[in-house]
Parts: C-alpha cells; structure tokens; sequence
C-alpha cells in the first residue's frame, strides 16, 4: 500500500485493488455472520485468511530499500508524514462523523466526553477505535521501524531474508499463542501492534524477496499466469478450512486479534492466496480505473471505516429479516454493498487527492491548502 521503488507497477496497483475489493466484502459478510448465516462465515473465513496478508507482501514489494540509507531524524519524518498524520486524519474524520450518526459496531461507547477521551487513549495506544480499519496503519508503521532497524544486516542475501522471515514468524506465533496481548473490554497490552509485528513482518520480507526476484515483472506468457492462478485457488479453497485454530475471538484468522491458528496451514494458505491476487493481477487488463483505485488504496482502506461502523451492520440486519441469509443473498447483497460502497467512495477519494493530498500520505505534494509536509 505505501509507495516505493514498484509502486508504478500496474500489476501492482490492480493486486491492491483486488485486496481492497476483499476489505470491503469481507467486512459486509462479517456482520452477516455474527447474525448467523454459515455461507457468510465460510466467505469470511475463506477471505481472512490471506486478504490481510496479501497487503503486507504487496508492502514489501514495494518498499523502497533507499529508505534503509535514511538517518533516524529523516526516517522518522518520513513515517510520521506518510502513515502516522493519514492515521490521525481519518481517525478524527471518524470521530467527528460519530458525532451526529450513532455508530453500529464495535460496541464501545461514545456517549460522553469520559467516553471520547478513553477512546482517544485507545486509538493512540492499542486499538483505533475511532475507525478501526486504521489498524492496517497502525500495524505498517510497527513493522517499518522494525525493518529499519533490522534490515541492514539482511539486505546482502536474499536468502538471510528469507532464514530470518521463517525466524521472525516462528517467533511471532510462539508469542502470541503464549500471550493475548488482544483483550478488547479489558486490559491490553498491544501497543501499536508490536505483537503481531514479527509475524506478519515474514511476509512483509517475502514480497521484498519476490520484487528483487523479478516476481511477474517484465515479459509473461499469460497462460503461466492464468494457471498459476486457479493453481492457487484450487489450493487455497482446500486449505482454508483446514486450519481449524487455535484462534482468537473468532474461529477464523484475525490478524488484528493475532489469531493465526495452525502453524502450517496458516502461513501456506496466506502465502497461496497472496501469490493468487498477483497472479489474477498480472492477468488481469491494467484498466484506468483499476489502476486509480490501487493507487488510492489507502484512502479506500481507511474509508472502509465509515461502512464498517455505520452501514454493514443494519443492511445485514435488514437483509437478514426481509431476504434471508442463503447463500445466494449473502453473496449477492455483499457484492452489491461492496461497488456501491467503493463507488460512492471515490467522490471522496477525488475530494481528498485535490485538497488535502498531505494528509492521506502523499506528504511531497503541495497545496492548495497545506504546505508539503516532506
């Protein structure tokens, strides 16, 4: 999702779209499933385990390996104006909308000033609650700091990379299965995500890998691709189900909740799925507004927030009580909430790139109203 040396890859922005397309999706099918239909729980299932981790590869893929030149003092600036001020921005936007439209979901309170000020806390600390998608922020600026510390003594071998994603993962999920560091409603203890850093830091050096290796860049025959492609589904659709946890919250992976679940089958099915969304994107014609939408993935995610606490959960309600939750119905009204969500979006998205593109993590870009933050 950040920008780097490959972020101009077509094939790349058309992934992101695919990744987004499942955000939306898979979060309108989640509120289908708490009302219990099994064919909304077996989409979501089916989507959580890889959608997630498809964006951290794709951040790796991208990410430029320049930044590891950077002193302290400018790396942090960097972070700060690409991914901490786009965080703070659509948080307070999501605060403020909260202000006049109640908010359906999660059920934390903000019905009184105590109640903004704990959310606040939250949202600075463990768990933007203002607009939770915003986690995936939270989460890459975790691992950022992470890379940049680390990376220095990988970058000479792609196979140290790969010996110290196995490490880091390995160690990641040790962690988290000893501790829940995720206790929404009592007391927790992952700040910024640190937890869940190590894992998901794995794949994160795998999409560095797959980029240095020319990964589906340059010349391809289309069949490879293609068959490439419903390889990878065929393997994914076998695999999902049979990671049957342990899991965290919900029996599903959660990257959130550091709910991973089995130890090989996780890491197989997210790796395959990942490999599939590339894939179908190198497939895949590089329309214009394919492309759009990839290049302003980040602002789509991060707007996912307002269908995410004020929509998905009464038009679940609604679809369940007046159409019945088959799996026809769940799967047509979640595709039909998912355009209509990302096309009503884009009015914004086009808002947001002309008037305030420094704060929705383009910092370079001046005016018309803010000066360039970089």
């Amino acid at each position: 999702m950040p920008g780097g040396e490959s972020s101009r890859l077509p094939m790349i922005d058309v992934a992101r779209f695919y990744g987004i397309v499942l955000v939306y999706y898979g979060h309108v099918v989640e509120r289908m499933m708490y009302l219990g239909s099994p064919a909304a729980a077996h989409h979501y299932k089916f989507i959580y385990s890889f959608h997630m981790i498809l964006f951290f590869v794709l951040a790796g893929f991208i990410a430029k390996e320049s930044v590891q030149d950077l002193g302290l003092r400018d790396f942090v600036k960097s972070r700060l104006a690409s991914r901490f001020v786009p965080f703070i921005f659509f948080n307070l936007l999501l605060a403020l909308l909260s202000l006049g439209l109640p908010r359906d979901f999660p059920p934390f309170p903000l019905a009184s000033a105590g109640d903004y000020l704990t959310a606040t806390v939250q949202t600075f600390t463990t768990l933007p609650i203002f607009n939770i998608p915003t986690w995936f922020l939270m989460s890459l600026i975790t691992v950022e700091i992470l890379h940049y510390a680390v990376f220095p003594f990988l970058r000479s071998s792609d196979r140290r990379i790969l010996a110290a994603a196995v490490v880091f993962y390995l160690a990641g999920y040790a962690l988290n299965r000893e501790v829940q560091f995720f206790q929404p409603g009592k007391s927790m203890t992952n700040y910024w995500l640190f937890n869940e850093a190590p894992v998901v830091y794995a794949f994160y050096l795998l999409g560095i890998v797959l980029r240095r290796r020319g990964f589906l860049i340059g010349p391809v025959n289309p069949a490879i691709p293609a068959a490439g492609a419903l390889a990878a589904l065929a393997v994914v659709y076998v695999t999902y189900d049979l990671n049957q946890g342990p899991f965290r919250l919900i029996e599903a992976v959660v990257i959130l909740a550091s709910g991973h679940g089995h130890l090989l089958w996780f890491p197989l099915t997210a790796v395959t799925g990942s490999l599939m969304i590339l894939l179908l994107a190198r497939l895949s014609p590089k329309a214009s507004w394919m492309t759009f939408m990839g290049r302003n993935a980040l602002t789509l995610f991060c707007l996912n927030g307002v269908v995410y606490h004020h929509v998905n959960g009464p038009l679940a309600a609604w679809t369940k009580e007046s159409l019945g939750l088959s799996a026809a119905m769940v799967s047509g009204v979640g595709a039909a909430a998912t355009v209509a969500s990302l096309a009503l979006a884009v009015p914004v998205v086009l808002l947001f790139n002309r008037a305030l593109p420094q704060l929705i993590g383009r910092p370079r870009e001046k005016g018309p109203l803010l000066p360039n933050l970089l």
